[in-house]
């Protein structure tokens, strides 16, 4: 790294700054700090909602697949239309006409207290687990280009972040992001083109070395329950999988609730899934001709994590590394301050308002999101126990988003649901869960559809069979006595 580049980051690190201290101003309720008082246009929404998913633990863990694998993995995007009809026509709906902060608050008003603490304590704790893993990944690539230990990385990262995120509060989080996919696209295209160009015959040579080596199969027609990717776990979990991700999780749902009406919260949560789904083809691509790159020169032969790193330190010029440096901080900041936002709405809706009997403040609000900070910066000092950072990421997300999935379609297609049968149900979807993931060889892939599918059918059923009625106000939660405003 050359002075340039440290300049580079300096300018990016800059503007950062400034867009959080400019929208802390304005933070005079929670609606401000939560909802950003609803006027915030579609295209930055979307936007936003594209730099949280494509993390910076895509842009270096999805590298690698590229890299040592094939195009497999995305087999699940094929799903897409399905979580957006679910999400869109079913859930979206419900969150926005009922101007929820936390969308876990549903879970109170359609079955009781006990169910909605149930729903934010999950959440609250995958998300956690999710965010030491997002500040993590970054701190790969900065300590092999600057020499600096890791655990600074991690540390300086992660007290950033948090800074500009409980300055700004959820404006400042869709802004920063909007700029951070920018800088994010250029990083990648750059990485590409450069690859690209160091391959003989061009993009020609990195097609035909692809096809070679088999770098672009994407259908697996497999029925086993344990390859990894295949077109059924990528249908039916990845289904599952992606309304977890979109719409019963706080950090992507609160900017869809921060639009001026519901059918520009609907284009930007559609829109949002189709354009992460094309970039995810694009940074496999970068991986397949990054593998161009080093097989013409013998040289194939490298951990995936460390892909993208070595290509940086080694093929890229002075300013460029920056830049790139810039493009996978930007990735992992836009997830960070996401999640840093959305756990301090979970935290303060659900158990301080709810509890207290009134709003919290704008100062205490800025003090929870420093808390968790705090705390995901230290579980990320342990990352080097996380295996494939995408992976893991994939697991952790199925593995606990499943039982949410189906507590939310529980209660919002089914009249006869009662709170009695949704913790029942929940409780037997990790109960199933648990020893499918411990002591099978089953697909992570699975986790979610198994969990939420088993939650929803043991809830119907426990609801039918108490003969236990919905109170009144109840029914009118369900989607077939749902009336859009």
């Amino acid at each position: 790294m050359q002075l340039l580049d440290y300049c580079v980051l300096a300018g990016y690190f800059l503007v950062i700054f400034l867009i959080g201290s400019f929208f802390s101003t304005s933070q005079k309720s929670l609606k401000d700090y939560f909802l950003g008082s609803r006027n915030i246009p579609w295209w930055a929404v979307s936007f936003s909602g594209i730099a949280t998913v494509i993390s910076a633990i895509s842009y270096i863990g999805a590298v690698g697949l590229g890299f040592s694998s094939d195009f497999g993995f995305l087999q699940y995007r094929l799903a897409i239309p399905i979580a957006i009809l679910v999400i869109v026509v079913i859930i979206l709906p419900f969150f926005y006409n009922l101007q929820l902060y936390s969308i876990y608050e549903y879970l109170e008003k359609r079955f009781n207290l006990t169910i909605r603490l149930l729903g934010s304590g999950i959440f609250i704790l995958f998300k956690c687990c999710y965010l030491a893993l997002a500040i993590f990944a970054p701190a790969i690539v900065i300590e092999v280009l600057t020499g600096i230990n890791l655990i600074w990385i991690v540390l300086i990262t992660g007290a950033v972040t948090t800074l500009y995120t409980l300055l700004g509060g959820i404006k400042s989080v869709i802004w920063t992001d909007a700029l951070q996919l920018v800088i994010l696209l250029g990083g990648i295209f750059l990485v590409i083109g450069i690859s690209v160009e160091g391959v003989d015959g061009g993009l020609s040579g990195v097609l035909d070395t692809g096809k070679e080596f088999d770098k672009f199969r994407y259908l697996r027609p497999s029925l086993s329950l344990t390859e990894t990717y295949t077109i059924w776990n990528g249908l039916i979990g990845g289904a599952f999988l992606m309304i977890s991700q979109f719409g019963t999780d706080q950090t992507e749902m609160q900017r869809f609730l921060t639009t001026r009406s519901l059918k520009k919260a609907n284009i930007a949560l559609a829109s949002s899934l189709l354009i992460a789904a094309l970039m995810g083809f694009l940074i496999f691509f970068e991986g397949a001709a990054i593998f161009a790159f080093y097989e013409q020169r013998g040289q194939a032969g490298i951990e995936p994590n460390q892909v993208l790193v070595k290509f940086i330190v080694e093929e890229l010029p002075t300013g460029v590394k920056g830049f790139l440096l810039a493009g996978i901080l930007a990735a992992a900041m836009s997830t960070i301050s996401s999640v840093l936002n959305s756990l301090t709405t979970v935290s303060l809706s659900d158990f301080y308002n709810r509890f207290k009997k009134r709003e919290a403040s704008v100062s205490l609000a800025r003090m929870v999101t420093l808390g968790f900070g705090l705390l995901a910066t230290f579980l990320a000092c342990f990352g080097n126990y996380f295996g494939n950072i995408l992976e893991t990421a994939m697991t952790v997300i199925n593995f606990f988003g499943g039982g949410l999935v189906g507590l939310f379609l529980l209660g919002m297609l089914s009249r006869k649901a009662t709170p009695g049968g949704a913790m029942a149900g929940f409780i037997a979807g990790f109960v199933v869960i648990l020893p499918v993931a411990a002591f099978t060889d089953v697909a992570y892939m699975w986790y979610s559809a198994i969990t939420a599918i088993c939650t929803y059918v043991v809830g119907l059923l426990v609801s039918r069979l108490s003969g236990t009625k919905p109170l009144p106000g109840q029914e009118a939660l369900v989607y077939s006595r749902h009336k859009k405003k």
